[in-house]
């Protein structure tokens, strides 16, 4: 499928299906961190690090960390003495996912870009590390925490499931060309019983 959407996008036809979700409605068991890695928000004097980091992955050169913070984003962090193996964003202010943008509640707030170092993989620091960070957001009076998922990414769909993550609605960006577009809800999902 992803071939087919790959596809029309050459011939200016863009469909982005995706589903919204909201993060830490169930609580989840999880190992502690392990000894002697520590977990905390990161700040704009940590930008060597986090570029070590994302290396350019998900288009996150050093310039745009630092663009993250002079907008108030949010990063938070797992450390391995001056290194970090692993950190996502937060944005307090906007929820800033192209096809769907608008200011955020005093109670909201926008989790993205949730990256582990391939060296650190397999060591469950993903759900661990946002487990902390919802913990961190709601210290901050963040209690509704949304994220969105490309509809064909399993990894990060299994991710938010082992975090008791709710779907909440599939929808599908359509471009047409770079000059219209529009987005579509397919489903709303059932809250659980």
């Amino acid at each position: 499928a992803a071939g087919v959407l790959w596809r029309l996008s050459r011939r200016g036809v863009r469909l982005y299906p995706y589903v919204s979700v909201q993060e830490g409605v169930e609580p989840v068991r999880l190992p502690a961190l392990p000894s002697p890695l520590r977990a905390g928000w990161a700040s704009a004097h940590d930008v060597d690090a986090l570029d070590v980091l994302w290396n350019g992955h998900m288009g996150t050169t050093r310039q745009r960390i630092l663009e993250r913070f002079q907008q108030g984003n949010r990063c938070f962090a797992i450390w391995d003495g001056d290194s970090v193996p692993a950190a996502t964003w937060c944005d307090l202010e906007t929820l800033s996912h192209e096809p769907e943008q608008r200011l955020l509640a005093a109670h909201e707030v926008y989790l993205f870009d949730a990256y582990v170092s391939p060296a650190a993989r397999g060591r469950n620091l993903a759900p661990i590390m946002r487990a902390a960070c919802y913990e961190a957001c709601r210290a901050l009076g963040r209690t509704t925490m949304l994220s969105f998922t490309d509809y064909f990414n399993e990894s990060s769909h299994r991710f938010k499931a082992k975090l008791g993550a709710r779907k909440l609605a599939l929808r599908v960006e359509v471009a047409l060309f770079g000059r219209w577009s529009k987005t579509l809800t397919l489903r709303r999902y059932s809250p659980p019983r």
